[in-house]
């Protein structure tokens, strides 16, 4: 009897001390990135954009920054120069950064304001600026797959650890399915182009959702960055589904939780306001289960430069995201 209850105290000693390992293990594997997006919106702001980068580069907890979008200013020409000029801003970060492509840099280029461009044109410009090649931009960078079998070249896939991030092209301006007359075009016309990049989101989270499949590279949570805000931002709001551009995406992503089981960051732009929450998915066909495990941040923009946030991941963690809004120290506090 001494012997049994010997033994079964032994491996109660050892289940804590590998419960135990395991914690640390998981804390060590704790990591962070910043989420920044919506500027600069002018040239007057591009110091502001610069010096937040800077700043970044000094924060050793930021393993990687990543820009949800709008590079330039809604009213901003859309021309080859300031494209160039903005995309280089972001390449010249000592930290790998990772770039969405926003409304204000090719779905809004028809506007006269922006040069009254062809906004398909557009997108193909930007795509060879920045997703020519398989990697994050920044001075360093990592690795990265892209979507080339549609292609989609800016639909991107990596891992940290084993947290997986997705980034689509699910823009603003009602993810480019506004169609004022400036844009020349038919609505039927935006209508297939949307439906075009819902098929290759489809496709694109098809090819996450396999990884959870395979023991060997099945992720604990994933994360997944698009530009527009598509719960209250354009499109949103409206109670036609077929007036929201971000229907099928949205309906699309709880059936990926659903598939996944696991935890789910949604990271987005364009409404240039803090926000860390768990809004319901149920008018897209969500449930409790998976409100539970939906989360979604958004980050500062345009006009509000002083701040940006840090997204904090625990991988495997039942509650694996934090994010926290953080200014950035006033000119007196540095000197």
């Amino acid at each position: 009897m001494n012997l049994r209850r010997a033994a079964i105290k032994a491996c109660a000693v050892a289940l804590a001390t590998w419960i135990a390992a395991a914690q640390a293990n998981e804390h060590q594997n704790t990591f962070s990135f910043a989420l920044i997006g919506d500027q600069p919106y002018n040239d007057f702001f591009e110091p502001a954009t610069d010096s937040l980068i800077q700043y970044l580069a000094q924060e050793t907890d930021i393993h990687w920054i990543l820009h949800v979008g709008d590079i330039k200013g809604g009213n901003e020409p859309c021309n080859n120069e300031l494209i160039t000029r903005r995309i280089a801003q972001l390449q010249r970060s000592e930290k790998p950064l990772v770039y969405v492509p926003g409304d204000n840099e090719w779905t809004d280029c028809h506007r006269p304001s922006n040069g009254n461009f062809n906004t398909q044109e557009r997108l193909n410009f930007l795509r060879q600026q920045a997703f020519s090649q398989p990697n994050s931009l920044g001075k360093t960078n990592f690795k990265v797959r892209q979507q080339s079998s549609h292609p989609y070249p800016e639909h991107l896939m990596w891992t940290q650890g084993s947290t997986l991030f997705v980034s689509l092209n699910i823009p603003g301006s009602n993810n480019d399915l506004l169609n004022p007359k400036s844009r020349k075009t038919t609505s039927k016309k935006a209508e297939q182009l949307l439906k075009a990049r819902d098929q290759a989101m489809n496709a694109w989270l098809g090819e996450a959702e396999a990884l959870f499949n395979n023991p060997d590279t099945r992720p604990t949570e994933t994360v997944i960055a698009i530009q527009g805000n598509p719960i209250d931002g354009s499109g949103g709001a409206s109670t036609n589904p077929a007036k929201n551009g971000y229907t099928s995406f949205m309906i699309r992503l709880v059936k990926y939780i659903k598939a996944t089981g696991r935890p789910v960051l949604l990271a987005h732009g364009d409404t240039h306001r803090f926000k860390w929450d768990k809004p319901s998915l149920e008018r897209f066909g969500g449930t409790p289960e998976t409100d539970a495990l939906f989360y979604r941040v958004e980050g500062w923009g345009h006009p509000f430069m002083n701040a940006w946030v840090q997204v904090k991941i625990t991988p495997g963690s039942a509650q694996p995201f934090e994010a926290r809004s953080i200014s950035l120290p006033s000119p007196t506090a540095q000197n």
